[in-house]
């Protein structure tokens, strides 16, 4: 089965916590609070198991603060902690995708986030087909990739690059913004599926409790 992500568009806008709380994940949730405001949104699916959200946050404050994937922690509403798939990892699954070898260059996250001053730049990776359980066969014997297989995954990677919420600066007023993917998701009990997801910035903790998609 493959992994397919496909990010959904999210505007970061001063909507009440309270009325916040009423709103479907997949429509997008925003949090504003003093010094930050936070919004979230996830893919109307799970992909493979794992839970694919986009994340946007704006400092309210007058100086420049910290934020990346460190920020973002996802659990099960039991409390159990729920990892996040890191790109070197994501680009690893295309790879093996169309039976390419891992290019070993990629560590960590990308250097370049997305940036922006209002929602109308902001950017969706799109298009993503990973390789979970992809069923290449690994050693000398494999085929070599097509060259048009080979050309998708590199469009593909380059996307990750540009789209997944790597460690940044954010200006004052600014919104840092991106995709973060989760490692397969796995509830105890399955009429349980209560997902809270905790994003930290500014000093200020901003919490999303909801349903997982299916």
């Amino acid at each position: 089965m493959k992994l397919r992500i496909a990010l959904l568009p999210m505007l970061l806008s001063a909507v009440p916590l309270s009325v916040a709380a009423a709103q479907d994940i997949k429509a997008g949730i925003t949090s504003t609070k003093t010094a930050s405001a936070v919004s979230v949104s996830a893919d109307p699916a799970l992909s493979d198991g794992r839970l694919v959200l986009r994340v946007a946050a704006q400092n309210r404050t007058r100086a420049p603060v910290p934020f990346g994937p460190a920020s973002v922690t996802i659990a099960t509403a039991a409390g159990e902690a729920i990892a996040i798939r890191p790109l070197a990892a994501l680009v690893a699954d295309v790879e093996a995708s169309v039976g390419l070898e891992p290019s070993g260059s990629v560590s960590g996250y990308a250097e370049n986030p997305t940036l922006v001053n209002n929602t109308a730049g902001q950017k969706d990776v799109t298009g993503f087909t990973g390789g979970m359980n992809s069923g290449v066969a690994r050693g000398s014997g494999r085929r070599k990739p097509k060259a048009a297989d080979v050309a998708a995954a590199n469009a593909q990677i380059a996307a990750l690059k540009a789209g997944i919420l790597a460690d940044a600066s954010i200006g004052a007023g600014q919104v840092a913004a991106g995709q973060l993917v989760s490692e397969k998701i796995r509830f105890r009990d399955k009429r349980k599926r209560g997902l809270v997801v905790t994003v930290t910035v500014a000093g200020e903790t901003h919490s999303f409790a909801f349903d997982a998609p299916e």
